[in-house]
């Protein structure tokens, strides 16, 4: 069975991989980097100031960094270290399959992918957190798709490295905003309900 899954894997990243297009290649660099991610932590902060107040803002500020601390120290280095699955960049009887246009392979090791587990955490903390409920906050979820996406694209994580991830982020995503609330739910008056505007 876990062979199965293993080649149904490698099957499903060759087809992924194969989807490419060249002006996509920089495009798929740039979301796969971090500064993307700025933009929505300031927005995050922002709306958090403005729905909450500037206490609570700290406390979310570290929340979420120690949801993301968990998350890529599980990923980066607990589970990597565990599994030892080689990145389909690093398989020789992949490489020459491999879409490649002078891209970084990263690590020796690629299950699980610590860019689907901290996208997934920031993105689902931040959600659970603020009970940020609006028609946006499915847009923003295209971010965490596109950054695991160009995982693949790229060819440094199978799918399945990018499920693990997804699953790492969503556990202590779910922890510590399961945290950030019950604290929260014991001093924040209930006139402080979210309203989200422009």
């Amino acid at each position: 069975m876990i062979e199965g899954l293993v080649s149904l894997d490698r099957s499903l990243f060759l087809f992924l991989n194969s989807l490419h297009i060249g002006f996509l290649d920089p495009l798929m660099v740039f979301i796969s980097g971090q500064i993307i991610w700025i933009p929505f932590i300031g927005f995050f902060f922002w709306y958090s100031h403005k729905n909450f107040g500037t206490k609570s803002t700290f406390l979310f500020a570290l929340f979420l960094i120690l949801a993301m601390i968990a998350s890529d120290v599980t990923s980066s280095y607990i589970l990597k270290n565990t599994f030892d699955r080689l990145r389909p960049c690093r398989e020789m009887d992949l490489q020459l399959l491999i879409y490649s246009f002078g891209q970084k392979c990263g690590g020796k090791y690629g299950f699980v992918s610590s860019h689907a587990a901290n996208a997934v955490a920031l993105v689902f903390f931040s959600m659970r957190a603020l009970n940020f409920k609006s028609k946006l906050a499915q847009l923003i979820w295209i971010a965490p798709v596109l950054v695991s996406f160009s995982r693949i694209y790229l060819g440094v994580h199978y799918p399945g490295d990018i499920l693990g991830g997804a699953t790492v982020g969503l556990f202590w995503a779910f922890i510590f905003s399961s945290m950030y609330r019950s604290y929260q739910g014991a001093s924040r008056p209930s006139s402080q309900d979210p309203s989200f505007s422009l």
